[in-house]
């Protein structure tokens, strides 16, 4: 199953092996109401657990309030975030400025779902399955000591 999302801007779905897929078309420019559609979407059919999330970020722009819904909102176990260039590279950075969560940056989607496959799944502490998740972090889990 795939959702178009943001007027066609993402694709997000999620595959057999539990990993969230949120394609990004280059050229995008994320703001906040594509960043709260998405995380509601992400949500809802994770049905309350916290799943790991790969995003291709090539050449998308994000904006500070896309940034920070991502950094305000609980909805996935770990992230990674896949580009091509240096700028893809210095946004993927700045999404995760002052987040714990555990996230990686890579130019290749293999290496980025082999990284998320050590990434184990959780439930959303707190809510109620079937339940919109409330603000938090962007993830759960224990920091990541390092990111590829």
């Amino acid at each position: 199953m795939e959702l178009v999302l943001a007027g066609g801007k993402g694709v997000l779905g999620l595959a057999e092996d539990g990993v969230f897929r949120l394609t990004w078309a280059p050229g995008s420019v994320l703001e906040a109401a594509d960043a709260v559609e998405s995380v509601l979407a992400v949500t809802k059919i994770s049905a309350g657990r916290l799943l790991p999330l790969l995003i291709d970020i090539s050449d998308v722009k994000v904006s500070a309030g896309a940034r920070n819904h991502f950094l305000e909102s609980r909805f996935v176990s770990a992230v990674a975030l896949v580009g091509e260039s240096n700028v893809d590279r210095v946004v993927a950075a700045w999404m995760r400025r002052g987040n714990d969560c555990p996230q990686g940056y890579f130019t290749s989607r293999d290496e980025a779902l082999a990284w998320l496959a050590g990434r184990p799944a959780g439930e959303i502490p707190g809510q109620i399955p079937g339940q919109e998740a409330g603000s938090a972090l962007v993830c759960a889990g224990p920091p990541a000591s390092a990111t590829p």
